[in-house]
């Protein structure tokens, strides 16, 4: 029988959560919050301090409760190293938590981020002139609007992606940059339009950074006359996918182009680029056709998969349906065909005629004398369906066409600043670029606990928000150190905090040192983390007020 035993008292916290907490500390962004938000400075927890102590059980791979339970995640916690020498656990209490979300969001949540993430990058020497622009949707737990005395805005759109219409909907735009670290965040109202948001993150960059010596990639939807006259004008460079529809469809003149003439080998290794220029109801713009190694492949996919649905569902009807003449059938036969354009799938139909025997009005054995039944004649269509290989191999060569718009100049090489020019390959490049940032968006949508967490007003579901976008841009900027510094087979700061989510750091406050206390390795792990982003051990548990 196992012998129970006193419990010793230990100071530690998760390993993967102090490195952020010290990443947030060293980095200046904790002490820039101080400096931003006032507050009453007799509070025990500043405004800094708290945003650092709800970003930490983010970084636990075990617990996702960036505001509830945080008293309980940092209980045993050396707190007054981490958090100034006056905190106690009491000091982590919701109210005073609400409290600091309160002061968060009357300081002004976009202007505070953004400097933040320009410290954080200069901190590490992070300068991309590339953004990234996107958005993303999230549900947040909230009372009801009756109660609502603030002013945020609300977002209860009730048409949530998650299907969750009685939370608080919100979208964020964000912006990352280059190096793939987070640079811009800001909630919206959940039917807010992207048109919209666009048009606001812009209004926001050109009076933060010089437009001429920037570029910004988005998706299809920064693509209208309004928008584009807006980058045009602010002299900002931009990349985006082509929508069908800008233009008088111009996207169509530039595949039959492409379809006319032979594309060039890109130095991505098996891309094909067109690159030409086009006038528009916005001027003059440059657009690049490109062919993916994979594109054909998916294409033919989606034609035999999708096309069999679609096909399925257009003719399966006349399986059963009859039609009275002939005529009627063939007609309503050849309408469905002209709904069918477009599809690899060869569709034929054949009129048959049905002749069926009337039945008797009355039961029962007929008289003798009784007249013979008559015959009842209808129509039917009989549907032969088959894929036509040839004929997706056609569709699939056009649907691997895909056009890009831009109006940084054209050069035969690049420039120190493609604002000044770029070929056709780094266009294209910096626009495949664009998937890579996703994880980004991943991080803030899921993963972050944002959906469980029950707020009061909109207000701190905003300021919830920036908790959050701090915490992806403590991550995020940890990440461009790893690939930076990365040898050989490079790891993220995912695969970093699972490795080590059963490592405590243990403070021995006697000693004023720290140990690692885990299973076997777990020492070699989290140093090995720190070595890889540059982090000095003996700093881990200062605070920086000087």
């Amino acid at each position: 029988m196992t012998k129970w035993m006193k419990a010793d008292v230990y100071e530690g916290s998760p390993a993967s959560s102090m490195i952020a907490m010290a990443v947030m500390e060293q980095s200046g962004i904790r002490r820039l919050i101080d400096s931003l938000v006032e507050y009453d400075d007799q509070r025990r927890l500043s405004p800094g301090m708290a945003v650092k102590a709800m970003i930490a059980p983010i970084f636990d791979s075990r617990k996702k409760m960036p505001l509830t339970g945080i008293r309980h995640f940092h209980n045993g916690a050396p707190l007054d190293l981490l958090f100034g020498k006056d905190v106690t656990i009491e000091s982590l209490n919701d109210n005073a938590l609400a409290r600091n979300l309160d002061d968060l969001f009357d300081t002004g949540l976009e202007d505070m981020f953004w400097k933040c993430s320009k410290m954080i990058k200069q901190k590490f020497g992070f300068d991309s002139k590339i953004r990234h622009m996107d958005s993303t949707n999230y549900s947040v737990w909230a009372v009801t609007p009756e109660y609502w005395t603030d002013g945020a805005l609300p977002g209860f759109s009730g048409h949530a992606k998650d299907g969750r219409n009685d939370l608080l909907q919100y979208s964020a735009a964000t912006i990352t940059d280059g190096d793939r670290i987070l640079e811009y965040c800001k909630a919206y109202p959940g039917n807010a339009s992207d048109t919209f948001m666009n048009k606001d993150t812009l209004e926001f960059l050109k009076d933060c950074l010089d437009p001429t010596e920037n570029t910004v990639i988005a998706d299809c939807k920064l693509v209208n006359s309004d928008l584009i006259t807006t980058l045009q004008q602010m002299g900002m460079g931009f990349i985006s996918k082509l929508p069908s529809s800008f233009s008088d469809k111009v996207r169509d003149d530039i595949i039959r182009s492409v379809l006319a003439s032979e594309t060039d080998a890109s130095s991505i290794e098996g891309y094909s680029t067109y690159d030409t220029k086009a006038e528009t109801e916005c001027g003059e713009l440059r657009f690049i056709a490109y062919r993916s190694p994979t594109g054909t492949g998916k294409a033919m996919d989606y034609l035999e998969r999708q096309g069999k649905r679609d096909a399925e569902k257009l003719f399966k009807p006349f399986v059963k349906k009859t039609f009275a003449c002939e005529t009627d059938a063939l007609s309503a036969f050849d309408d469905a065909v002209k709904e069918h354009r477009g599809s690899a799938y060869a569709v034929t139909g054949k009129a048959v005629r049905i002749t069926e025997t009337e039945r008797r009005r009355t039961r029962g054995r007929p008289p003798k004398d009784s007249e013979a039944p008559g015959t009842k004649v209808s129509w039917k269509i009989d549907v032969t369906m088959s894929f036509d290989k040839k004929r997706a191999l056609e569709l699939a060569d056009v649907r691997n066409i895909s056009v890009i718009v831009t109006n940084l100049p054209f050069s035969s090489e690049d420039r120190g600043n493609v604002r000044l020019g770029a070929t056709a390959d780094t266009v294209l490049r910096l626009y495949l670029d664009q998937y890579k940032v996703e994880h980004t968006y991943r991080l803030m949508k899921s993963g972050m606990g944002v959906d469980s967490v029950y707020v009061r007003t909109p207000s701190r579901a905003n300021a919830l928000l920036f908790i959050v976008a701090i915490a992806t841009l403590v991550s995020s900027v940890i990440d461009a150190v790893l690939r930076q510094n990365g040898k050989g087979r490079r790891m993220t700061v995912k695969q970093y905090c699972d490795g080590i989510q059963n490592a405590i750091l243990e403070y021995h406050r006697r000693e004023n040192a720290v140990s690692v206390l885990g299973p076997a390795g777990s020492e070699d792990k989290v140093i090995a983390y720190m070595d890889a982003i540059g982090m000095d051990p003996s700093l881990l548990l200062e605070t920086f007020d000087g």
